[in-house]
């Protein structure tokens, strides 16, 4: 095995994975670190629940694999030669047993390897087709094992627990969402599609439609970004302008003051930059105000000279997103409908009269209606049910 191991891999990034060392200091002349390895391999296994077989699997998924993304992209016959030779590599480790291991310990350092711990080998079933496939499915790297990230700090940061809200459990607002998922359909199909601004008051679900879209179709990426990081926009396209996999940057609450620079880098990432934005790219954004770019006491006065501008300035910047959707507040009779249905979801059961003069009473302490009003209206019912305790 040991020899499978020595020699660098070219097609995948693993040539320094733990698996790999821990495989080769178990073939290492020096006895302490054999053993040392063999514990390392036993340990990683056992922590991960994996079998050997598993935890290749995935340690080539997860890996980077810039010469299967250009294989992809081109089809060279030399490429695939490459990522044929890694994968046929690592099959053959595994057909390694866990009894020719400890025999190889055993003879080389004549002592009684039958003591160690043991770990399982399992079976590794795949072949170069499929690795490919997978990563024409589902990217590589941190794009094949997470689907949601954080620019900060000049890097992408994955969402280690992203939100599971699907679209199935957002009520009322269809024809609104049904333009958002419609351009992302064609989007993700590699069709025409277009940013998308959403628009409208607190809590009508803006932001968790876009974040439901996530959960929604597997090829689709996440990656939202800071207003305060709008300016670093085309560096995140550079990121990810060559990589097989459709993404949307998401930017939430987007408002501007006065001379943000942000606004102009926006504004031309959306359209007028000399660098055309990738179409693997999209961008949608919410916002709750009317006017994008924030009015001060001056350009709100008749008198401002730039006033016209300034109204210039937020429909220049609207107009760059090809779909602008609407989301009002919803009335009585609308917020009741969308608390019942989230209510009927959950199978909760409550006379109807007794559930709305609830709501009723709950919104006007909240001071206004919206479907995260209720939600938290269902949720707080829901507990004290369960506790058996009054209606509020």
């Amino acid at each position: 095995m040991n020899s499978l191991v020595d020699n660098m891999f070219i097609a995948y990034d693993i040539n320094e994975h733990i698996l790999l060392k821990c495989i080769r200091k178990i073939y290492s002349e020096n006895f302490n670190d054999a053993v040392d390895g063999y514990l390392s391999l036993c340990s990683t296994l056992l922590l991960s629940g994996q079998t050997l077989s598993e935890a290749l699997h995935d340690m080539l998924v997860y890996s980077n694999q810039e010469i299967v993304e250009k294989y992809l992209k081109t089809s060279d016959p030399m490429l695939f030669k490459a990522i044929e030779f890694d994968v046929n590599r690592i099959a053959e480790i595994s057909k390694t047993s866990l009894k020719e291991i400890k025999e190889y310990l055993s003879n080389k350092f004549n002592f009684g390897a039958d003591e160690l711990p043991e770990f399982i080998i399992g079976d590794f079933f795949y072949d170069a087709e499929y690795f490919i496939n997978f990563c024409k499915e589902n990217g590589s790297g941190l794009f094949a094992k997470y689907k949601a990230f954080i620019y900060s700090e000049n890097t992408l940061k994955p969402v280690l627990s992203p939100d599971p809200i699907r679209l199935s459990d957002l009520k009322l607002y269809e024809a609104q969402r049904n333009q958002i998922v419609e351009n992302t359909l064609c989007f993700i199909n590699n069709k025409a599609a277009v940013n998308v601004l959403l628009y409208g008051d607190r809590g009508t679900g803006k932001s968790s439609t876009i974040k439901a879209l996530l959960n929604e179709y597997p090829t689709l990426r996440m990656i939202q970004i800071d207003k305060s990081n709008i300016s670093a926009i085309t560096e995140i396209f550079e990121m990810l302008r060559n990589i097989s996999l459709h993404f949307i940057i998401f930017i939430d609450d987007l408002s501007f003051s006065e001379n943000d620079e942000g606004f102009f880098v926006l504004k031309q990432a959306l359209d007028g930059s000399l660098s055309v934005k990738p179409n693997n790219i999209l961008i949608y954004a919410t916002t709750n105000r009317r006017h994008i770019i924030k009015e001060t006491s001056l350009n709100r006065s008749e008198n401002y000279v730039h006033k016209s501008d300034a109204v210039d300035d937020n429909m220049s910047l609207s107009e760059r997103f090809g779909l602008f959707v609407t989301f009002s507040a919803p009335n009585k009779d609308q917020l009741l409908e969308i608390a019942l249905k989230i209510a009927e979801s959950r199978n909760i059961t409550i006379d109807k009269e007794t559930f709305a003069a609830g709501l009723d009473r709950f919104s006007i302490r909240r001071g206004g209606r919206s479907p995260r009003i209720a939600k938290q209206y269902v949720d707080m019912l829901e507990a004290r049910l369960a506790l058996g305790l009054d209606v509020m």
